[in-house]
């Protein structure tokens, strides 16, 4: 699936969201692309079984399409976390994590993931990411405890 099908796919699943169904020139507001590019990619969605589209009236997404757009969303979210983790704005990482979605493969983005999720179970501010917060302000490593591993 190309770039541009997947910010469809997506844009759609947000307006469905709101209303159950989206309409082309909703669409082309939202991409910031011509009406005409809307009905062109809609035919393509339509014929891979991700939307049903009817003229003048709407579309809405399939049950594949909606899981896909779910998929995606989930994707961009967890990869915008990772980079705001370590104290990239909100913004900026929404904006990398759009970029970075479309080309991550999926092993590399399970690693996210569970980077993601390994962090937020500690809940706000563990130590280690105050002392790297600490380490990016000053370029010092703070002083902290050593971890002795077991032989």
């Amino acid at each position: 699936m190309s770039e541009k099908e997947e910010d469809y796919l997506k844009t759609i699943y947000e307006l469905c969201e709101r209303k159950n169904f989206a309409r082309p020139v909703e669409i082309a507001e939202k991409l910031g692309v011509k009406p005409s590019s809307v009905t062109d990619m809609l035919k393509k969605l339509q014929d891979k079984g991700l939307i049903h589209y009817e003229k003048y009236r709407g579309m809405y997404l399939t049950a594949q399409g909606k899981m896909l757009a779910q998929k995606l969303i989930h994707r961009g979210h967890t990869i915008s976390r990772f980079f705001e983790i370590f104290g990239v704005s909100k913004k900026s990482a929404g904006i990398i994590a759009n970029k970075v979605e479309h080309y991550i493969d999926d092993a590399s983005f399970e690693r996210i993931e569970k980077f993601v999720s390994f962090v937020e179970s500690f809940g706000e501010n563990p130590k280690w990411l105050e002392h790297f917060q600490i380490f990016i302000e000053t370029g010092k490593l703070p002083e902290c405890e050593k971890i002795q591993r077991e032989s």
